[in-house]
């Protein structure tokens, strides 16, 4: 499950440097405290409700405002045919592009379609919608990703009625990413549970919720065809001639994009360094990844700023290759460092064994790169379809062995590196080392282990020292599991176990 995040803050007082940090307990709290004052006001001899129904008549007010924009937008428009709404949530972006596809599908048949994440859309809106297809990945323990968390509280909480309204979900998700058989629950949760709700609230659905499975012959792809011949069908509209040809072009698969990124280079130098915008695009953003980066956007400020016509507050999230967990005090203190001149003053410490900045803007991404590299880190496949953080077990009790495995940790995770020069390029050089694989220099890029499409998915590798399962070592794809002698003083081997998406 999900457990409660809190943050330590030493720069305050003692008292409150430990405090709850969570948005959904923050949220259930705030809640309480908002119908406890409710009736605090309703005991009193004279209750003061005036601000409560100002707020309740100014959210009705804001909604209706909102549908008579729709209505005089739909208007002027012209009829544009039956409309179509198609939401998304997605973390790594497949999501997003089956979203996308759908979007184009419905264009090509003339419906008035829009498409977009699930956080950008008011769940109040919903029972204005005729048909809405909503696509899904899966995060962390079965969680909605990020731009739908948002959508999905409302949608949970809503009171709303949607007779009129007929919809479909697909969901994308890995049947064995968990290994136990209790947590076969996970498996493409958020789709599940959306579908669920939006049947409990009224909507009829169109067809029964689509599977797309990692562990499929095409992936997630075999799912979707299936979903998506499905779906056409009981909409029962056909392709109109001339209608969404542009819109159609042949889209660019993940594979394709690593393939012809000339070994993760991209447009990410170009990227950077355009200080028009805050974002880099759907492509060099999948490829940063690699880089040991994500994109990102403050949720919070996202609606005022649309609102205002902005860009979303986007920044961006840095992880540090750090095998084992081991850092010594100076890496501490240049991480803390960094996070407090280029992000937003806080360092995560995942349960990877290893440190996250937040909040990093994009147009100082390269000097806390360089910053970390000058502290002896780098952040090289701390992300991406490559092998990660290798982590190793740091029982206390076993402090005696942690030195050999560590090392072992550091030796394959060096040896399991991409041999691109595109990260030294892009982030500490400032020049190109090497070309194209299709050069005959002798400094052409190659990688003789990954291949230029890389894996395709990520790999996770953990050793662990019995006893104790610290790193829960069958959770990865591969775990090594270390064989003590009878007085348990000593490494005599390892054991290992395969497992995992791969």
């Amino acid at each position: 499950g999900a457990w409660p995040l809190y943050r330590w803050d030493p720069t305050k007082a003692d008292s409150a440097r430990f405090q709850l940090d969570s948005e959904r307990l923050r949220r259930s709290l705030e809640d309480f405290l908002q119908r406890e004052n409710v009736l605090a006001a309703i005991g009193h001899s004279e209750p003061k409700l005036s601000g409560i129904r100002a707020s309740v008549e100014g959210k009705i007010g804001e909604r209706l405002a909102r549908k008579a924009r729709g209505d005089v937008d739909t208007l002027l428009g012209g009829l544009g045919g039956p409309p179509l709404l198609v939401l998304f949530a997605s973390d790594n972006g497949n999501a997003e592009e089956t979203a996308r596809r759908v979007a184009r599908q419905g264009r090509r048949r003339g419906l008035d379609v829009r498409c977009m994440s699930m956080d950008e859309f008011d769940v109040e809106e919903l029972p204005f919608e005729k048909t809405v297809v909503v696509s899904v990945s899966t995060a962390g323990q079965g969680e909605i990703p990020s731009n739908g968390r948002e959508f999905w509280k409302a949608l949970q909480a809503a009171s709303i009625n949607l007779n009129a309204t007929q919809f479909a979900v697909f969901g994308l998700g890995d049947s064995h990413y968990w290994p136990r058989a209790e947590d076969a629950i996970f498996y493409n949760k958020p789709a599940r549970d959306i579908d669920r709700k939006l049947s409990e609230l009224g909507g009829a659905r169109l067809v029964d919720v689509g599977l797309g499975d990692d562990q499929d012959a095409d992936g997630w792809e075999t799912g979707f065809a299936d979903f998506e011949q499905r779906l056409w069908a009981a909409l029962n509209i056909d392709v109109v001639a001339g209608a969404g040809v542009e819109e159609e072009a042949p889209g660019r698969t993940d594979e394709e994009n690593k393939v012809i990124s000339n070994f993760l280079r991209g447009s990410i130098s170009q990227a950077i360094a355009d200080t028009s915008c805050g974002y880099v695009d759907e492509w060099d953003g999948k490829l940063l990844k690699f880089h040991g980066t994500y994109m990102q956007d403050d949720r919070d400020l996202r609606a005022e700023r649309m609102s205002r016509g902005e860009e979303k507050a986007f920044s961006f999230m840095i992880r540090v290759r750090l095998p084992g967990g081991v850092a010594t005090p100076a890496q501490w203190l240049a991480m803390d460092k960094l996070a407090d001149e280029y992000g937003n003053q806080t360092m995560k410490i995942t349960t990877r064994q290893t440190f996250q900045l937040h909040g990093v803007l994009k147009r100082d991404l390269r000097e806390t790169m360089r910053g970390i590299n000058r502290g002896l880190m780098d952040t090289i496949a701390a992300c991406g379809d490559v092998n990660r953080n290798v982590v190793a077990s740091a029982n206390p009790l076993q402090a005696h062995l942690q030195p050999e495995v560590v090392q072992l940790a550091t030796d394959i995770s060096r040896h399991l590196l991409p041999s691109t020069s595109a990260y030294h390029e892009i982030w500490l050089d400032d020049k190109m080392v090497a070309g194209s694989a299709e050069q005959t220099s002798p400094v052409a890029d190659y990688e003789p282990l990954y291949g230029p499409a890389y894996l395709p998915r990520k790999y996770k590798i953990a050793i662990a020292i019995p006893p104790e399962n610290d790193v829960d070592v069958v959770a990865y794809d591969l775990g090594f599991i270390a064989i003590l002698d009878a007085e348990q003083q000593n490494i005599l081997g390892y054991n290992v176990m395969i497992g995992g998406g791969m």
